[in-house]
């Protein structure tokens, strides 16, 4: 049985009055200059449309064949065995590289310039199942090396569970083969990848020291990723740097405007 409400009664012109007043209040709280620390540094964003872009542009690719293919993928198996391994005397970990760079090379003699995207893709796509659960423990050794490690130190995975986005995983596997083949970092990168590995590291690895923080901010905000000046506020911040915080707000918000922005403005300098 429904219970009467016997509580008081207001008046309609009083409560439409209060249906008024109320955005207007909330409005002028969150809106009136009020300094507030900049703890967070801004989230990843990346465009699903390159992400899907540039996922199909690399299943595109056809990964070469023959003895020379084949040369190379087995020193690739045994430098990532030995990687994750880490046994290797002095100068013997250099050697293996060495050995895999010249068979990459005489990959490239064969089958052109082409055949480096291709490999590339092919080794990363196998990693991948590997990291999913799809191949032997001894299987997945021989696909990513020492990655799994990567992935902890640089918040990509915690206490053995991916944290990252699968796009961010996949771009650091690429930048990782190159490393692993000598050749430049993000060579070969589309600018969505370049955002992606870049902005992940300077974003999110909260663990990596902040000067190599700083520097990837400064190839992210090159490669066109959003909000690098209100970042680079933040990590200027946790390191004290109030003035140069302080700064790159007052960037940010020439850019982008905001309430939010002026505040972390004002709480930049308001410390300083």
């Amino acid at each position: 049985m429904l219970q009467e409400d016997t509580g008081p009664r207001w008046p309609a012109s009083v409560a439409l009055v209060a249906v008024i007043a109320a955005p207007a209040l909330l409005l002028y709280a969150w809106s009136r200059p009020q300094p507030a620390p900049p703890l967070e540094v801004p989230p990843l964003t990346l465009s699903v449309a390159e992400v899907a872009g540039a996922r199909e542009a690399m299943a595109a690719l056809e990964e070469p064949t023959g003895d020379a293919a084949d040369a190379r993928r087995a020193l690739y198996r045994e430098v990532n065995t030995a990687e994750h391994e880490a046994n290797d005397y002095p100068g013997q970990a250099q050697l293996r590289r060495d050995r895999l760079t010249a068979a990459l090379r005489a990959l490239v003699d064969e089958h052109g310039e082409g055949a480096v995207a291709a490999t590339r893709a092919a080794d990363v796509e196998r990693a991948i199942e590997a990291l999913r659960g799809d191949a032997s423990p001894e299987e997945t050794v021989a696909e990513v090396g020492a990655f799994l490690r990567m992935m902890e130190r640089y918040s990509m995975a915690a206490a053995g569970t991916q944290t990252a986005p699968d796009f961010v995983v996949r771009t650091a596997l690429m930048a990782r083969w190159n490393a692993v083949h000598d050749r430049e970092l993000t060579e070969g990168f589309s600018p969505v990848h370049r955002r992606a590995y870049w902005g992940w590291l300077a974003l999110h690895a909260g663990s990596a020291p902040l000067e190599l923080r700083r520097s990837a901010l400064d190839r992210y905000a090159e490669a066109g990723g959003a909000r690098a000046d209100e970042a680079r506020g933040v990590l200027a911040f946790d390191e004290g740097d109030l003035a140069g915080a302080h700064v790159a707000f007052e960037r940010a918000q020439a850019r982008r405007g905001g309430f939010r922005l002026r505040n972390l403005t004002l709480g930049a300098l308001e410390t300083n």
